[in-house]
Formats: structure tokens, C-alpha cells, sequence
């Protein structure tokens, strides 16, 4: 009985317990992925903020959930100021800002990834619908709900009024099915010639549908690398005791950590601005 109130209470508290010294392979390991992430992701996602800022003050832009997706990575690179003293000096109190900026790029990421491509989804399959709410207002709206809803789960599960394991498991399930959906569909789409596509094909091909869907595609592997080792982390949770647990979160959550540059440099790509391709 002790050791299940112990594990449900350290639920919440998953993030931080990495930088403990109970386990100091599993610690370097964190390190060395979080090293990787902030050397690799960093200065791309910088870039990407940075452009789409630009595009849309100039108008010429819409891309706010690309804009989100962005700063919610660069948001959890701020979580070394206090990774740092926690993990060398032991700081107790760095443990909270760890667990809340983890928990933004956790719930952030995969949500406004979810996003992008319902907006690609609806641009394909409901064209009129997507060009009634083609104005950057609605978008706007949108991101400042979806950091709101971000923000307060961030909150709620810091606070341990919602367990870390009962949110996370649904969240990536959930936001995996909506990418999933979105890419079928947009296959489905693409393969199935519509009105007017006799004019936008190339090689037989919709451009704007194939542009569409590679846009997906890339957002589903990228989900795939990241957050597949961690949805099955998670399901082993009520079967292998709470220290094999946190070896196979801290492993999943390495592979995640190391996968998330991806997704920018290849949006750069797709863009023409990756400086070195």
C-alpha cells in the first residue's frame, strides 16, 4: 500500500525526477538529450518565430499555429535556467519551474501540432469553409485559446489536482488520432480528383493538396518519433513498478527530446530558408 501512494503522489512530479541522483545513468542520459534539444532545436525554432513573426506584422502571413508551435519549444528551452541548479545544486525549488515548462512543450506542442494540420484538413476537404475563416483574426482566437487551455492544465497538474498520467495518456492518443484522421483524408483527397484540380495539376497531381499533405505527414512522423515511445512509457505504467517506470519514461522521453528539432528543420526545408540546403 506505501509504495502505491508513493508512486501516485510522484506522478506529478515525473519531469523532475529525472534530475535526481537515485538514478545517475538515467540522469545523463536526460542531460545529454536535453543538450541535444537545445543545441539542434533551439536556433531553427528561433528562426521560424522569427520569420513568421515578420510574415504576418507584414501581412503576408497566417501561420500563428506554426508561430505557437515555435514558441512553445522555445519556452521549454527556458526550463534549463532551472534544470541547471537542480541538477547540480540540488535546488528543491527549481523542481516547480522544471515540471511547469516540461509540461508546456507536453501538452503545447502536440495541440497546436494538431492545429496546423486541421487547418491543412479543412483548406482541402471544406475550401469555402477555410476561405470564410481565412482572416489571421480567427487564428489568433484560436492560439490565445489553445496557451489559455495550455496554461491552466499546466497549472492543475503542478498543483496535483490532475494526475500527470491520467492527462497525458489521453492528450497523445487524442491529438494522434486527429493527425492521423487529418492525413488520411487528405490522401484521401488527393488520390480522388475534385472540381477544378484539371487546372492546379502537375504530373497529375493537385500541388496545393500535395503540398497539404505532405504538411501532414511531416507533422505525423514527427509525432510518431516523439511521442510513440512515450504513449507505450505510459501504458507500462500499471504493469512494471515505479523504478523500471522511470527508466522507460526517461528513455521514451530521451528519443522525444532528441526527435523534436526535426519538425523545424524540415519546415525551413519545405520553406527555402534552411541556409545550409
Amino acid at each position: 500500500m506505501g509504495e502505491l501512494t508513493n508512486a501516485s503522489t510522484c506522478v506529478p512530479v515525473m519531469l523532475s525526477e529525472y534530475f535526481r541522483t537515485c538514478s545517475n545513468l538515467s540522469s545523463n542520459f536526460i542531460a545529454i538529450a536535453l543538450s541535444i534539444n537545445l543545441v539542434l532545436g533551439l536556433p531553427p525554432n528561433c528562426y521560424i518565430l522569427w520569420l513568421t513573426m515578420k510574415e504576418m506584422i507584414q501581412g503576408q502571413s497566417t501561420k500563428t499555429f506554426v508561430f505557437s508551435t515555435a514558441l512553445v519549444e522555445i519556452f521549454f528551452c527556458a526550463s534549463y535556467v532551472f534544470v541547471i541548479p537542480q541538477h547540480f545544486y540540488k535546488c528543491i525549488k527549481c523542481e516547480l519551474g522544471v515540471l511547469f515548462l516540461g509540461l508546456v512543450l507536453l501538452i503545447g506542442r502536440p495541440l497546436f501540432q494538431s492545429c496546423i494540420c486541421v487547418e491543412r484538413y479543412i483548406g482541402v476537404l471544406h475550401p469555402v469553409t477555410f476561405l470564410k475563416f481565412k482572416p489571421m483574426k480567427y487564428r489568433i482566437v484560436i492560439s490565445i485559446t489553445g496557451w489559455i487551455l495550455t496554461i491552466c492544465l499546466c497549472i492543475l497538474v503542478s498543483v496535483n489536482v490532475i494526475g500527470l498520467y491520467n492527462l497525458l495518456l489521453p492528450g497523445f492518443l487524442f491529438f494522434f488520432s486527429i493527425k492521423l484522421f487529418t492525413c488520411l483524408m487528405v490522401l484521401k483527397a488527393l488520390l480522388r480528383p475534385g472540381p477544378g484540380d484539371d487546372i492546379k495539376k502537375r504530373n497529375g497531381v493537385n500541388r496545393d493538396k500535395l503540398k497539404a499533405f505532405w504538411i501532414i505527414v511531416m507533422v505525423l512522423v514527427s509525432s510518431v518519433l516523439t511521442y510513440g515511445p512515450s504513449t507505450i512509457s505510459l501504458v507500462l505504467y500499471y504493469f512494471i513498478d515505479w523504478e523500471r517506470f522511470l527508466w522507460s519514461w526517461s528513455i521514451s522521453m530521451c528519443l522525444g527530446l532528441m526527435s523534436g528539432f526535426v519538425q523545424p528543420i524540415l519546415y525551413l526545408k519545405r520553406v527555402g530558408k534552411l541556409p545550409f540546403c
